[in-house]
């Protein structure tokens, strides 16, 4: 298949005197052309999920299970800037403040080995394919010198360097006030005319994510929860119900109880001790992951 496609992966965490599954036995497949989300609270494991995907976990970190594109194996490559461009999030703490704008653009571009005056050129257009009408002086400025709105589209352009098939966005919008946060949103759709067609946007803004996403994978506990379309218009699991319950439209309603330590594992469903329709059965033995006849990937026992 042409995407992404993620098989039982499981990432683990080796730290002093214990080890942490932050990623549990995730099976997905994020297709080529599509704009893909996954949502969740923090530290469910959607960060650390990209990062496996880039091949950027520091070394303590352990990965279990198959990960391909394009029906490639990515294990033990990296895909970042040829393949996989990243957008991080905090566009002040992602660009290094005694580095002008050139500098992080002729970094991005090496994978290119483009000479000189080609680097400049490349360095020059994609600034302007973000909306820079002046791209010689914000080639010669430091980060410092921008707005947040300018930082975020040369993140964009850096991105994009080496003209990725996939953009993954990391929290693009997280601690960023709402003008910024909108330009945030304007600069990813601009890709597309940019010429990126698929993105993986990983984010806790589900305003971002309902204008942007063709569908939505939720994760809880290091675990997918629920998968698809038309998750936020109509949620199927539990937590998906209660996550969104807990937005302020729905009035701040809390999800009782707390989320499991990280890497705690429960015998059964992850979500079964603050779960409301919770039975026996569900804190004794872990769902498989069902599919609605919408089309919904599900891991609750209700759609058994």
């Amino acid at each position: 298949m042409n995407g992404i496609e993620l098989k039982n992966l499981c990432v683990t965490f080796t730290l002093p005197g214990t080890r942490v599954k932050a990623v549990d036995g995730v099976s997905a497949c994020f297709s080529a052309g599509q704009i893909s989300g996954i949502i969740g609270e923090s530290g469910c494991g959607k960060s650390v999920l990209g990062l496996a995907i880039l091949g950027l976990l520091p070394p303590y970190a352990s990965v279990e299970g198959t990960l391909k594109m394009d029906g490639v194996p990515l294990k033990g490559h990296r895909p970042l800037g040829t393949q996989i461009g990243l957008i991080p999030q905090n566009p002040s703490e992602s660009l290094n403040p005694s580095r002008t704008i050139a500098a992080h653009l002729s970094e991005a571009l090496l994978p290119l080995r483009l000479s000189r005056r080609e680097q400049k050129a490349r360095s020059s257009q994609l600034l302007i394919d973000f909306g820079f009408t002046d791209p010689s002086r914000i080639l010669r400025a430091y980060p410092h010198e921008l707005s947040g709105g300018m930082q975020q589209r040369v993140l964009c352009a850096i991105g994009t360097a080496c003209s990725p098939g996939w953009i993954l966005a990391d929290e693009p919008t997280k601690g960023l006030d709402w003008d910024l946060r909108q330009q945030v949103q304007d600069n990813l759709l601009s890709l597309r005319q940019q010429g990126v067609k698929s993105m993986l946007i990983i984010t806790h803004d589900l305003p971002l994510a309902r204008e942007l996403c063709d569908n939505l994978t939720v994760m809880y506990a290091g675990q997918i929860m629920e998968m698809g379309m038309g998750v936020l218009d109509k949620p199927c699991h539990p937590y998906t119900q209660a996550f969104l319950n807990a937005l302020p439209e729905k009035h701040f309603q809390p999800i009782a109880g707390v989320a499991p330590q990280a890497g705690q594992r429960l015998p059964g469903c992850a979500f079964a001790p603050r779960c409301p329709y919770a039975t026996g059965r569900c804190h004794q033995n872990r769902p498989e992951p069902y599919i609605t006849e919408e089309g919904r990937i599900v891991r609750c026992f209700r759609y058994a």
